[in-house]
């Protein structure tokens, strides 16, 4: 039961923190968002006078000074619903029908959820892309398969300009759950979402609001790990384009709405650890990060130990530096699917280099070494690692190794592809109490999986990556972690970085089998994480054992 509450209350948090703007959204008018915006029963009969082609409706239409324009001001909620009606099948598509029954199931938790939905608003002017987080409304007709389906969600945009809707539904009839290996669909044909009345929304920013461009070096720096944003023009910003301080992609750099990311090198980063100087007494004196983690792990150290180097400047546009890395020779360490435990030197001047491999020392080191990270290359949760993924929690195992002051965990990304959501809910259970035995006072950080979209499933065996998929496997992890490591918890999330490009960039991102981000895009995540840990204070005291709460069972989710 525990298992479907964290679930339902989860999923549809949205990119970021769920809460980050509550405060700002109280302080707007309400009249536009869905509880003030009942909904139109006509929708229910919609295949009437749509036929099958999805559309969305913003219900605030009839509020609009001009025939097709909505104005609102810098999160304002505006509330969009899409429509799904059915496409009955006749002939071989019938008894295909049948078939998807038995290999298309919504999750337990979700039994309104049919059709996965890519739904955006897009400034007209200044080309910045907001995910419209979409959850199914709460009717009847949602638990069935071949019917009217609606969907929901608030748009919130805090910067001015005209925004239009777009979007596309992905996959019908819980076609995107595709669980069974059996079940992956043949090819990826979305269909396009058309806007009733064309409606669009025209956002204002008062001068004197934090979300005005010329207020954003005010804004504090930011000392979250998981801060929403957008990919900006730097031509648009009112300052020099050097000081947003920020790795560029697509000649766009991201911004957090509500802080500003500090501009860290790679070396000031391992100024920092240094800087904080570790709290255990049977420490090294060095500043100790035990990391867990896949290809994208593997290529954010490559980033860190190479001080930036690695796939930098006209580099950055060769294959192994968009999508797949996995056969370079990389001289610092070894980082493949043959090598699962690696320990790195690290100091500000030389970078990285690994000075033991599968327990083998290479002979090797470095000089006034700042800081050391223990790397464990897996393939999360599931089956396909060299050995049982739960032995590298062994005190046998970790005590090679120094004691962490920090540990990094990813997961999702081969868990998503690998494991069915309910073996997945189970291997996390276990992993939680491993962690918490193994590191009762660490401060931890849950990397979030990759996000994904735009292609159908690919690899041998086929990578059963899906954009709701990826969504759900994270979130749980996220809450499942909140409950028990409590303020010691920091949340990596990287996919609203990917999930905010255009839709054509997030298209060319989706190219790569692996689905790994292009090296820009590590550096970024990468600046991600420097801030979270070098500007948050609550990362430079020692947190209070165990930290979190420890009886789920008396919590309501709810």
């Amino acid at each position: 039961m525990l298992l479907f509450r964290i679930c339902g209350r989860l999923y549809h948090s949205g990119q970021g923190r769920d809460d980050w703007g509550a405060d700002l959204v109280a302080q707007v008018d309400q009249k536009y968002s869905c509880a003030s915006q009942p909904l139109d029963a006509s929708v229910w009969s919609a295949q009437a006078s749509h036929g099958t082609q999805p559309f969305a409706i913003i219900p605030t239409a009839a509020h609009t000074t001009d025939r097709n324009m909505l104005p609102v001001v810098a999160g304002q909620p505006v509330c969009i619903r899409v429509v799904v009606p059915p496409i009955k099948p006749t002939g071989m598509l019938a008894r295909q029908e049948k078939e998807m029954v038995e290999l298309f199931q919504t999750i337990p938790s979700e039994p309104g959820l049919w059709d996965s939905i890519i739904l955006d608003a897009v400034g007209q002017s200044t080309g910045i892309s907001i995910p419209v987080q979409l959850q199914p409304v709460a009717h009847a007709n949602m638990a069935r398969r071949n019917t009217v389906h609606v969907y929901e969600g608030e748009l919130r945009a805090y910067d001015a300009d005209v925004f239009a809707i777009s979007g596309v539904v992905e996959y019908r009839d819980a076609a995107w759950n595709y669980e069974q290996p059996a079940s992956l669909p043949d090819e990826y044909r979305p269909e396009r979402i058309s806007v009733l009345h064309d409606v669009q929304i025209r956002v204002s920013v008062p001068r004197a609001s934090s979300f005005h461009p010329e207020n954003y070096m005010r804004l504090p720096v930011c000392q979250r790990t998981d801060e929403p944003g957008r990919w900006v023009q730097p031509a648009t910003l009112p300052f020099a384009a050097e000081a947003h301080g920020q790795p560029l992609y697509g000649g766009k750099v991201w911004q957090p709405y509500r802080c500003r990311l500090r501009s860290y090198t790679y070396s000031a980063f391992l100024q920092c650890l240094d800087d904080y100087r570790p709290y255990s007494p049977e420490s090294t004196g060095k500043y100790t990060v035990h990391w867990f983690g896949d290809t994208n792990s593997r290529r954010a150290l490559k980033k860190i130990s190479s001080l930036g180097q690695w796939c930098s400047g006209i580099m950055a546009s060769r294959p192994q530096c968009l999508c797949d890395d996995s056969g370079e020779a990389f001289p610092r360490f070894t980082g493949q699917n043959t090598v699962r435990d690696t320990l790195l030197e690290l100091n500000d001047e030389d970078g990285g280099w690994s000075v033991r491999e599968n327990g083998m020392a290479k002979n090797r080191g470095i000089q006034n070494t700042l800081a050391q990270i223990y790397y464990h290359r897996w393939e999360g949760l599931t089956q396909y690692n060299s050995g049982k993924w739960q032995d590298v929690f062994k005190p046998s195992s970790l005590g090679l190794y120094p004691q962490a002051d920090l540990v990094v965990i990813s997961l999702g990304n081969i868990d998503a592809s690998f494991t069915q959501f309910l073996e997945y809910t189970r291997q996390l259970n276990e992993l939680v109490i491993l962690v918490q035995a193994a590191y009762n006072e660490q401060h931890i950080v849950l990397r979030m999986p990759q996000y994904f979209c735009c292609r159908a499933p690919s690899g041998n065996p086929p990578r059963r990556m899906q954009k709701d998929r990826n969504r759900l496997y994270g979130d749980y992890a996220r809450r499942l972690f909140e409950l028990h490591f409590g303020s010691r918890l920091h949340v990596w999330d990287v996919s609203g970085i990917a999930e905010t490009l255009p839709l054509e960039q997030r298209k060319e991102v989706a190219a790569c089998a692996v689905n790994t981000v292009p090296s820009e895009i590590v550096d970024l995540e990468n600046l991600q994480l420097m801030n979270g840990i070098c500007n948050a204070a609550s990362l430079r005291s020692k947190p209070k054992p165990g930290g979190g709460r420890q009886d789920p069972a008396n919590i309501e989710l709810a």
